[in-house]
């Protein structure tokens, strides 16, 4: 009944802001606004911020294919990143489950059995929650555009406070996991002790999904300097917007790929650096980024999943 209330409640939410960050958009952008910005080094931009965003498919599954190996089910890497670049489009299917499903029914068919893919994508789905928060964090404490104004004494202690913060999370996961998984699937009457991967695969984890979101940062931040050349840039600003957004925008499970709710919250921690329509070109131009570069990869992995198939046919 809680799940039921929750989902009903995102759904909501995801709709709200929805149609709140479209009314906004066609209020404060025009078509001149848009034209004057369409120009072929802009196009460009967006290209090679979307080819950078795509790369966090291939970092992805190696992530993914340390923790199946470290809990004995070892599978080629490139077989998981055809896995997750089929499934990543269907994210943009209202409700958020789609790419869960699709990835599963996929990687069952290769004979990754629910168990080992359950404990896998739970702990995929928590350290990347974990890196959105950390590196979103650090980009706002460190930004220069006023998120977070501390002075350089409070800095210095953020580091080592942070690096505490991020270690015991990690040395409790193993201890709590279990438990949170078998809440999660009640019905599931297997134990989940001594199924989990180990502390170092779960560090080298949480690294290449923090790459995920600094490559990300490093796409916008070469989009938007394209796109607005006249204004001074934050790396760091754009880098939190971006990851803290995301953060909130997995947990309204309404949202098909958070539309909506991660533009509306990036909307209110750009508008201070980029007045009047800036802001809103650059998270449009962002979401364009997006798209593409989830196109890409399901394009490349969907000629890959054809490929294996008819070399199978060979053999």
């Amino acid at each position: 009944m809680l799940k039921k209330v929750y989902r009903a409640l995102g759904l909501l939410i995801g709709l709200v802001t929805i149609v709140a960050f479209m009314g906004y958009t066609f209020k404060t952008l025009t078509m001149k606004d848009i034209s004057r910005h369409l120009t072929a080094p802009v196009l460009g931009s967006i290209v090679i911020a979307a080819l950078l965003y795509a790369t966090i498919i291939p970092v992805s599954a190696w992530a993914w294919k340390r923790m199946l190996a470290d809990i004995g089910y070892a599978r080629p890497w490139r077989e998981l990143s055809m896995i997750m670049g089929v499934t990543q489009i269907a994210k943009y299917l209202p409700g958020n489950v789609g790419q869960h499903i699709g990835r599963a029914a996929m990687s069952m068919a290769r004979g990754i059995t629910l168990r080992p893919f359950f404990i896998t994508v739970f702990s995929e789905t928590l350290l990347a929650l974990l890196a959105a928060l950390i590196v979103g964090s650090t980009g706002a404490f460190f930004s220069q555009a006023g998120l977070a104004n501390f002075s350089s004494a409070h800095q210095t202690v953020f580091i080592p406070v942070l690096i505490g913060l991020l270690l015991l999370t990690l040395l409790l996961y193993r201890p709590l996991a279990p438990r949170l998984l078998k809440w999660l699937a009640p019905a599931n009457n297997s134990t989940f002790e001594g199924m989990l991967p180990r502390l170092p695969t779960l560090f080298q984890a949480f690294g290449a999904y923090s790459l995920n979101y600094v490559t990300i940062g490093a796409g916008i931040f070469v989009m938007v300097t394209v796109l607005l050349p006249e204004m001074k840039h934050d790396f760091m600003l754009l880098l939190a917007s971006f990851a803290l957004a995301w953060v909130a925008g997995f947990f309204t499970p309404g949202a098909p790929a958070g539309l909506g709710v991660r533009e509306v919250l990036m909307l209110g921690m750009l508008t201070p650096s980029y007045p009047g329509s800036s802001a809103l070109l650059v998270i449009v131009g962002f979401r364009l980024v997006t798209i593409l570069g989830d196109s890409i990869c399901f394009l490349f992995a969907y000629l890959m999943l054809i490929f294996s198939r008819r070399t199978k046919q060979f053999i």
